[in-house]
């Protein structure tokens, strides 16, 4: 992990603008709740070089746009602060002087204190203490995830980061956060003795993907295994809503359903948003989405994520294989998935929309 994140710090100092030859400007964190993460882009995907505590002081060399944030105790920005390492946080959690802070000039590379920040971050130990029961890791941080592991009390652990999921109250801790495993599961802090508390998880932390096993014609596999969708296709309250809706959390994979060709990669959005912004219910559009098209005149779209995909049109994707990460772009007040299944496709429309659950269930693949 070490060497992962090291390469990625590398790459992405090679896109860094220069710190502009100016005097910096002295500034303070504000995040009472949590550390502030510093990353080397301006942007929550990009790699987390290390983390800053509330009144910690900074100073800013310039600013950059970036991915809008709503919710910091400062205020709603797109404008990330590049610090005089070459490093970035975004200025929705910093308290500055009104004096106007200048737009970053041209690329340079990043500090090698910030190349270093990143190599150093390292794994923290853990021990199971849940007395008789065992400890369940699921596939995310919420008790209706899928089972995948049952630890006993005293088994030692590798904890890679912390996500926000269930509160729980467990002999160690009443928390919401759960603790990730090296093989990409979860556990609950609550019942974890440890020496340290990780580092909140990131894109950087996210566990690498075992190449999709090859799969036949017709074969299908949930689009977020372990993770649930709530009913909702053509509900009395919104007839309109021609899919269902998987919630997760942001940056969680998103699978192929089955083996197909990708059609389209596309922002669809209200004019004057942006689909790298976060999304509200107040704004209409799928936000980041792909579409699939599959044997038998089936399509199936997958809306909201957080980025564009990491697919491209014309592209042949198995079943299971990754094609983006859950955000909440567009029309969306929450992370999540929305899925749909057309068939007689193409074209995609509503009147050839079909419920995905049932569809899902007698192709052997269930959501949840």
């Amino acid at each position: 992990m070490r060497k992962i994140l090291l390469v990625a710090a590398v790459f992405l100092a090679s896109f860094a603008p220069a710190v502009d030859a100016y005097a910096s400007q002295t500034a303070t964190v504000v995040s009472p709740k949590r550390p502030l993460n510093v990353r080397a882009g301006s942007a929550v995907w990009t790699t987390q070089l290390r983390t800053l505590p509330h009144g910690a002081s900074v100073a800013i060399a310039c600013q950059v746009k970036g991915q809008l944030i709503n919710q910091g105790p400062v205020r709603v920005t797109d404008q990330w602060d590049r610090l005089t390492d070459g490093s970035y946080v975004s200025d929705a959690w910093i308290r500055r002087p009104a004096t106007p802070i200048p737009a970053c000039g041209p690329a340079a590379p990043v500090a090698p204190a910030a190349v270093a920040a990143a190599a150093a971050v390292t794994t923290t130990t853990g021990t199971v203490a849940s007395g008789r029961t065992p400890l369940k890791a699921r596939t995310g941080p919420v008790h209706t995830a899928a089972l995948i592991a049952a630890l006993p009390s005293g088994t030692p652990l590798t904890l890679v980061c912390q996500q926000r999921g269930e509160n729980v109250a467990g002999s160690q801790r009443v928390t919401p956060m759960w603790d990730r495993l090296p093989e990409g599961t979860y556990v609950s802090d609550a019942y974890v003795r440890r020496t340290a508390t990780p580092p909140p998880c990131t894109a950087a932390t996210q566990p690498v993907a075992a190449p999709a096993a090859p799969a036949a014609d017709g074969a299908w596999t949930s689009p977020l295994p372990g993770f649930r969708a709530r009913p909702g296709f053509r509900t009395a309250g919104n007839p309109n809503h021609i899919g269902v809706d998987i919630m997760s959390f942001t940056g969680t994979p998103i699978h192929a359903a089955s083996a197909g060709t990708v059609v389209e990669v596309v922002c669809n959005i209200e004019a004057g948003h942006s689909c790298d912004e976060t999304g509200s219910a107040s704004i209409g559009g799928c936000g980041w989405y792909v579409k699939l098209q599959h044997a038998g005149g089936i399509s199936t779209l997958y809306c909201h994520m957080v980025r564009k995909a990491t697919v491209q049109p014309g592209q042949k994707v198995k079943a299971g294989q990754i094609l983006g990460y859950v955000g909440t772009s567009g029309n969306s007040s929450a992370p999540h998935l929305h899925f749909e299944v057309h068939i007689n496709a193409p074209p995609t429309n509503p009147q050839n929309a079909v419920d995905p659950l049932p569809f899902m269930r007698t192709h052997g693949a269930p959501i949840g």
